[in-house]
């Protein structure tokens, strides 16, 4: 399966489930999620770990029973949601980010002042995340 991920960063002057509504009346079906501005810098890791909650979905094997908080557990690196959201969860009032992953380009709603992140080849620290990520499925009680 080909999985087509997008990261924008957000202004604390927007509200994170505005925004997540927004992208997700523009990619219905689409796997949306915001989280702190600091959960990734670099667009691929974003997409990489997607594209393994888009796996576990199609398998039948997520970490949570919503892919949107599967996708948040693996951007923490942790099973537990509420230390997720904790750690990277999105905040009122703070940047964030907003995550839109599917299966096929992903659409930007009109209106919406945000950044796309960077993409750029993958650094050592960010391949370890996404080992981590994979290994999250072993740790499930």
């Amino acid at each position: 399966m080909r999985v087509f991920a997008r990261a924008y960063l957000c202004g604390p002057e927007l509200h994170p489930e505005e925004v997540k509504k927004r992208f997700q009346d523009a990619n219905e079906g689409f796997v949306v999620q915001t989280t702190r501005a600091g959960a990734a810098s670099n667009e691929l890791l974003v997409e990489m770990l997607a594209a393994q909650t888009l796996n576990a979905k199609a398998m039948g094997s997520l970490l949570a029973n919503k892919p949107e908080i599967d996708l948040l557990l693996r951007l923490a690196g942790t099973t537990q949601i509420s230390r997720s959201i904790k750690q990277k969860g999105a905040r009122d009032g703070s940047r964030f980010l907003v995550v839109i992953a599917g299966s096929s380009e992903v659409k930007e709603p009109q209106g919406v002042a945000a950044l796309r992140l960077e993409r750029r080849e993958l650094v050592r620290s960010e391949l370890g995340r996404i080992e981590t990520a994979a290994l999250l499925n072993t740790k499930r009680p």
